[in-house]
């Protein structure tokens, strides 16, 4: 059997004291978020793009922000939304999606349609003619926001291919992505 000498703890040292810090420096960010190491995040009904919070909730076809409050996307994205209180039970809820089309992207492109589907069922797609800030609104039935969650895909028609220059596909920029509870009539 080996016997560790004080050369071979030394060498080691520095490692084991990084992956302290390491582990104190988890430990405290989950201390200030508030949440329990371990357990589950709660899920937002508001998912605003630059919220570290937000991330678990994008499934696919987000990319890191940039520096900004926003994230390009795929042509192709997914996030899961929890339903605002009394949404299932009451007449559903409205699906609200701060986006840009940026006239670089508008230029190559032209127009674009957005369509989504809420827990699988198609909500009415709408057409930008345009560049710029727009918000796509949609009601969102009941039966679609049933349990906890509620997974929303979205596909735009048309979108920059990954290429030489750019790694990645592009389509849209989003801010946020949220489900707010529908004024009573």
């Amino acid at each position: 059997m080996r016997r560790l000498t004080v050369a071979g703890l030394l060498a080691i040292l520095p490692i084991g004291l990084a992956l302290a810090a390491v582990a104190c420096k988890r430990t405290a960010n989950h201390s200030e978020s508030g949440s329990v190491p371990g357990a589950t995040p709660e899920l937002l009904s508001v998912v605003a793009m630059d919220d570290p919070r937000a991330a678990i909730q994008l499934v696919r076809g987000f990319y890191s922000p940039e520096g900004g409050p926003w994230r390009w996307t795929a042509g192709q994205f997914s996030v899961i939304l929890r339903p605002p209180p009394g949404s299932a039970a009451q007449d559903g809820a409205r699906l609200e999606v701060n986006l840009n089309i940026p006239d670089v992207v508008f230029q190559q492109l032209g127009a674009m349609t957005l369509s989504v589907t809420a827990a699988g069922i198609p909500l009415m797609p709408e057409k930008y003619t345009e560049p710029g800030n727009h918000i796509y609104t949609r009601d969102v039935p009941a039966s679609a926001l049933a349990g906890d969650s509620a997974t929303f895909e979205f596909a735009t028609d048309k979108m920059i291919p990954a290429g030489k220059l750019e790694k990645r596909e592009l389509a849209l920029i989003v801010t946020s992505i949220g489900l707010v509870s529908k004024a009573p009539n």
